[in-house]
């Protein structure tokens, strides 16, 4: 399975107003994804691999993972990130809903666009986005 990718413009946008999570698999696979597809993404990622995937999130700014996975089960997670998943990831679990289709940006794109100053490390709206997880650690 493929994901399809965000434009540089429509991460840019995801990057100010909604946020993102920079996803590893024990597979070797770095993603970044939108902060609000991460149960969706836990969903697809571990049917994709039977079960099997070990799943590791980051958030900006936030020292240490906020997630970490077994297959589509919650391993370790941020308190504060865990409330505001655990519903949707449990409805993905436990019925015939099916996970949204979820986006990924290249990480190596991302990182030369910090190279390249196309984005700053600073996060503009970081308290917005990211500073209600902090506490959740």
């Amino acid at each position: 399975m493929e994901y399809k990718k965000y434009t540089k413009s429509e991460f840019l946008k995801i990057l100010k107003e909604d946020g993102i999570l920079f996803v590893n698999t024990n597979l070797g696979n770095k993603y970044i994804i939108k902060k609000d597809d991460i149960a969706d993404f836990i969903v697809l990622e571990a049917n994709r691999t039977g079960h099997t995937v070990e799943i590791t999130c980051f958030m900006p700014g936030i020292s240490g993972p906020v997630i970490t996975t077994f297959g589509w089960f919650l391993n370790k997670a941020n308190s504060v990130f865990r409330e505001k998943i655990i519903n949707r990831l449990v409805l993905l679990q436990t019925t015939d809903k099916k996970p949204k289709n979820v986006k990924v940006f290249d990480t190596d794109v991302f990182y030369n666009m910090l190279e390249n100053k196309e984005i700053d490390n600073d996060i503009e709206n970081y308290d917005e986005l990211y500073q209600k997880y902090e506490q959740g650690q």
